[in-house]
C-alpha cells in the first residue's frame, strides 16, 4: 500500500528571505507589450511509412509532399510572442554566404509547441524566391501565400531566356497561384524566378524549455503549479529540411 503524500503544498512564509517570485501575470504582459503577433499551426507525423518498426518514409507522399510531418490548419492559433535572433550555429551555403537562420521564440504560458510547429509572423513581411516549372494551364502553385499588407515589395519574374513579366499586366495573383492573364507568358515546360513577399514563416526545431513549471506563492496561503511561457528554437521554413511542401497547403 503506497504511503499518503504529506506535502499539502502549504506556503512556507519567510522561507527564502530576498527570493525573486516568478509573477506569470508579468510574463504574460511583457510577451504581450513587446511580443509580435504570430499564428501557430500544430503539425502531426506523417503516417505514410513502410510499417511501425521502420521509419523510412514514403516517396513523393500524396499527404505531406515529402515534409514528413503534415500542418494541421484547424489547429491554428494567433497570439502574442517575443522572436529574437540568435547565434546557435552558422551555415556556409554553396553560394557563398553565411546564413544566421535560427531564432528563439517565447510563447504566451497557456500555448504549446512541438516539433515542426509552423510558426508565422502576421504583421510583417519577407522577401522570397521562388523557381516554378511553367505548366500548361493559367495557373502555377506559390509555395506560400503572398503577404497582401506587404505593399511596398515589388513582385519580379524572370524566365530563362531573360525575359521580365509585370505583375496585373501579364500576370496577377490568386490565393496562392500566379494567374497569366495573356499570351505573353514563360513556355510551357519552362523555368522561371518569381521574387513576392511572404510572412516570415518558421518551423519549431528544438525545444529550449518544454515543460517549465513553477509553483507560484505570490500574495497566496498556498502554492499553485503554474507552466510558465515555453521556449523553443525556430528556424526559416524554407532552410529547415523538407519543409513547406506539403501540396494540399500550397496548391501545388
Amino acid at each position: 500500500m503506497a504511503a499518503s503524500g504529506k506535502n499539502k503544498y502549504s506556503k512556507r512564509f519567510n522561507a527564502h528571505p530576498g527570493r525573486i517570485e516568478l509573477i506569470q501575470k508579468d510574463f504574460k504582459d511583457l510577451i504581450e507589450d513587446q511580443g509580435a503577433r504570430v499564428r501557430i499551426t500544430p503539425s502531426i507525423l506523417c503516417p505514410n511509412r513502410s510499417g511501425l518498426g521502420d521509419t523510412n518514409h514514403v516517396l513523393n507522399c500524396p499527404v505531406c509532399g515529402g515534409d514528413e510531418a503534415v500542418d494541421i490548419t484547424e489547429g491554428a492559433i494567433e497570439d502574442w510572442a517575443v522572436i529574437q535572433t540568435i547565434k546557435l550555429d552558422k551555415q556556409f551555403q554553396v553560394q557563398g554566404i553565411w546564413d544566421l537562420k535560427d531564432a528563439m521564440i517565447t510563447t504566451m504560458p497557456e500555448v504549446r509547441l512541438y516539433y515542426w510547429y509552423k510558426i508565422e509572423v502576421l504583421d510583417s513581411a519577407s522577401v522570397y524566391n521562388q523557381v516554378l516549372l511553367r505548366g500548361s494551364g493559367d495557373q502555377d502553385g506559390l509555395r506560400y501565400i503572398p503577404a497582401a499588407t506587404a505593399t511596398d515589395t515589388p513582385y519580379y519574374v524572370i524566365d530563362s531566356n531573360g525575359t521580365t513579366y509585370k505583375l496585373n499586366k501579364h500576370y496577377k495573383i490568386v490565393d496562392q497561384k500566379i494567374e497569366w492573364r495573356t499570351v505573353v507568358r514563360p513556355p510551357e515546360g519552362q523555368l522561371y524566378s518569381v521574387q513576392y513577399p511572404i510572412l516570415p514563416t518558421f518551423r519549431v526545431l528544438e525545444l529550449l524549455h518544454e515543460n517549465r513549471y513553477y509553483f507560484d506563492t505570490f500574495k497566496r496561503a498556498d502554492k499553485v503549479p503554474i507552466q510558465m511561457p515555453q521556449q523553443a528554437v525556430i528556424r526559416w521554413d524554407y532552410l529547415a529540411r523538407g519543409s513547406g511542401a506539403n501540396p494540399t497547403l500550397n496548391g501545388t
